[in-house]
C-alpha cells in the first residue's frame, strides 16, 4: 500500500479545466466547494460542501476567517467520579471541538501550527497537566489567523512550552555553582519555529557560498545569546524563582535577579548591550527572530506543505512568502493574509495552471477525522476516550514523540528520490501504523456502525450510517457512489475504484444495506484515491 502511495504521488495530475484568473471570485460548483474543503478543514461534511457551494473560494475564506474562535477549552470536562482533569479528557475535547466546530478553516490552521511549534505529552510530565496542554492548543487557534510575531511570543511565554522545552525555570550563568544557560529552546526557536538550518532565498531554495555551499543560519555564537535571553523566566504568580505556583494556564514571569544581563549576541551581528533586563531582551530578541529573512520563506512553505502539497513550486512559496512579508498593506507576519494567500494560489485552485507533483499524502488521523465528521461518530456517554489513537496512527493531537514531530517536511522515501520529491506524511507509513490503522477504519466503518448493534454500549463510540442506507435505498448504488466521489474524492475517484465499489457492492444481497453501505465506507478508506488529497 505504501508503494501504490508512492505512486500516486509521483504522478501528474491535471484537470481539464483552463485556468480561470477570477476563479477564487466566481461561484464554486460541487467539486470545486468539496475540493477546498478536503484541503481547509478537518474532513469536509457533505452539508459543509453545498453550504459552500455558490460561494467564491475568497467568500468562503472571508467568512471562516471572520468566525469566533471555537477554543478547545469549553469542551473540558472531567470524568465520572474524578476529581481532576486527566490527559484523556484533553483527547476528549480535542475530538468535540474537531468534530462539532464550524470555524473548519481555524481548526486546520491550528492543527498544521501544532505540528510545527510542536509540544507533546507523550512521555513527559505534560501528560498530567491536561488543561496546560489545552490552553497551548488554544493559543494556536487564537493566532492562527492573527500575527506570527505575536503567536511567536505567546508560544515563548506558555509554560506548557517552557516545560517541554526547559526554558521554564532557566537561570543565569554562576561558575561557582555549575550553572549554565539551558541551550534547547534557543535552538529550536531557531531550527524549528523561525529560521531553520540553512538561509534560504524568498522562494525557500537555499543561498549558497561562492564555493557552492549552504550557508549555516546561526552557530553557537547565537544559541548562547539567546539561551542568556530565555532566563529568569518561571510560573506566573511564583512566591520567588525557586518557590514556584506550578500554574500552567497563565504565561511566564520574569524574575529579574536571574536574569542574565550580560551581552546577548543575536543573528545578523544584533547585540543587546549589558544590563537589559528580561521583559526588554526578550522583546529585542523575538524581534530579531521575526524580522530575520528566513522566517517567511521558512514558515510558508511549512503551511503549504500541510495544507496544500507536499512539493510546491519555488514561485508558489515566493508568492506566499511576500504576502508573509508584506499583507499589502506594509504589515509583516499576517497569518490570516498568509493562508488566502496559499488557498487562493493558482497551484492549490488550478491543478492544470502548471506542470507540479499536486496533492499531498493525507494525514493518517485526518481520515479518521473525517469519517467520524461526515457519519457523526458519537457514544450516548459523550465521550471521545480514544486511548490508542497514537498506536493506531502514528499520531495523535500533540502526542509526536519529540518536538521534530510525527515526520519531517523534507522526509523523502527511496523511491521518490531520483525525482527529487518529498512525502512527510510517508515517514509515519510503516507496517505498523498502516495494518493498525486499517484494522481501527474496518473496527468504526464495518462492526462500529450504531445500525449494525443490536445492543448499545454507552460508552463505545459508534458511526451512523442510516442517511447513506436510506439515500442508496430512494437512489441505488451508482448514486450513491455519485455521492461519495464528492464527499470523499472531491470528484477524483477513478473509473477503476468505481468499478471495484461495484464490484464489492455485487457480492452482497440487496437487502443486506447496512453491509453494503459499511463495506463501501471500508474500502474507499483503504483506497489510493481517498488516501491522497488533491
Amino acid at each position: 500500500m505504501q508503494y501504490k502511495f508512492i505512486l500516486i504521488i509521483s504522478s501528474i495530475l491535471l484537470l481539464s479545466a483552463c485556468t480561470n484568473p477570477d476563479q477564487n471570485n466566481e461561484p464554486m460548483d460541487e467539486l470545486a466547494a468539496a475540493r477546498l474543503l478536503h484541503q481547509a478543514t478537518m474532513g469536509p461534511t457533505l452539508s459543509e460542501i453545498r453550504d459552500a457551494q455558490e460561494l467564491s473560494p475568497k467568500q468562503w475564506l472571508d467568512e471562516q476567517i471572520a468566525l469566533e474562535p471555537n477554543y478547545h477549552i469549553s469542551y473540558l470536562v472531567k470524568s465520572p467520579d474524578a476529581e481532576n482533569f486527566s490527559y484523556i479528557n484533553r483527547i476528549d475535547a480535542w475530538w468535540k471541538a474537531t468534530l462539532r466546530s464550524d470555524d473548519q478553516l481555524r481548526q486546520r490552521v491550528a492543527f498544521a501550527l501544532s505540528q510545527i511549534l510542536v509540544v507533546s505529552d507523550s512521555n513527559s510530565s505534560l501528560s498530567s497537566k491536561p488543561e496546560g496542554m489545552i490552553t497551548y492548543y488554544d493559543l494556536l487557534l487564537k493566532h492562527a489567523f492573527g500575527n506570527y510575531r505575536d503567536l511567536l511570543e505567546d508560544v515563548t511565554l506558555s509554560p506548557i512550552m517552557g516545560t517541554y522545552l526547559s526554558h521554564l525555570g532557566n537561570e543565569k550563568a554562576d561558575e561557582d555553582l555549575n550553572i549554565r544557560p539551558d541551550e534547547n529552546y534557543a535552538r529550536e526557536v531557531m531550527q524549528l519555529f523561525t529560521i531553520g538550518l540553512e538561509e534560504l532565498n524568498l522562494d525557500g531554495s537555499s543561498k549558497l557560498d561562492e564555493q557552492g555551499n549552504t550557508i549555516a543560519t546561526y552557530d553557537q555564537t547565537q544559541i548562547e545569546g539567546f539561551a542568556k535571553v530565555f532566563t529568569g523566566w518561571t510560573f506566573a504568580g511564583s512566591e520567588t524563582f525557586k518557590r514556584k505556583s506550578y500554574d500552567y494556564i497563565q504565561p511566564m514571569e520574569a524574575f529579574e535577579d536571574y536574569h542574565s544581563e550580560e551581552e546577548k549576541i543575536l543573528l545578523n551581528d544584533e547585540v543587546i548591550p549589558t544590563r537589559y533586563g528580561p521583559e526588554e531582551s526578550l522583546e529585542i530578541a523575538l524581534d530579531n527572530l521575526f524580522n530575520h529573512a528566513n522566517v517567511a520563506p521558512f514558515i510558508s512553505k511549512q503551511l503549504i506543505q500541510r495544507l496544500i502539497t507536499s512539493n510546491p513550486t519555488n514561485s508558489y512559496v515566493e508568492r506566499v512568502a511576500s504576502v508573509f512579508n508584506d499583507n499589502g498593506q506594509g504589515i509583516r507576519g499576517d497569518l490570516a493574509a498568509v493562508v488566502k494567500a496559499i488557498y487562493l494560489d493558482d497551484e492549490a485552485r488550478n491543478t492544470s495552471s502548471v506542470l507540479v507533483y499536486q496533492g499531498k499524502i493525507k494525514e493518517p488521523l485526518l481520515k479518521k477525522v473525517h469519517f467520524w465528521r461526515s457519519l457523526s461518530a458519537r457514544s450516548i456517554d459523550d465521550y471521545y476516550k480514544t486511548w490508542s489513537v497514537y498506536n493506531n496512527y502514528g499520531q495523535g493531537p500533540m502526542l509526536s514523540s519529540s518536538v521534530f514531530n510525527f515526520y519531517r517536511p523534507d522526509y523523502q522515501p527511496s523511491q521518490l528520490r531520483d525525482d527529487d520529491l518529498v512525502a512527510p506524511e510517508l515517514q509515519i507509513a510503516n507496517d505498523a501504523t498502516l495494518i493498525s490503522t486499517i484494522n481501527d477504519l474496518f473496527y468504526y466503518l464495518v462492526w462500529s456502525t450504531a445500525e449494525g448493534n443490536n445492543s448499545i454500549s454507552s460508552s463505545r463510540i459508534y458511526v451512523h450510517i442510516q442517511t447513506d442506507i436510506d439515500y442508496l435505498n430512494s437512489n441505488g448504488i451508482d448514486a450513491l457512489i455519485d455521492l461519495y466521489n464528492v464527499l470523499y474524492f472531491a470528484g477524483n475517484l477513478s473509473e477503476e475504484t468505481r468499478e471495484a465499489l461495484l464490484d464489492l457492492d455485487d457480492y452482497f444481497d440487496s437487502d443486506q444495506d447496512r453491509l453494503r453501505v459499511s463495506y463501501l465506507l471500508y474500502m474507499i478508506a483503504i483506497s489510493p484515491e481517498f488516501n491522497l488529497q488533491y
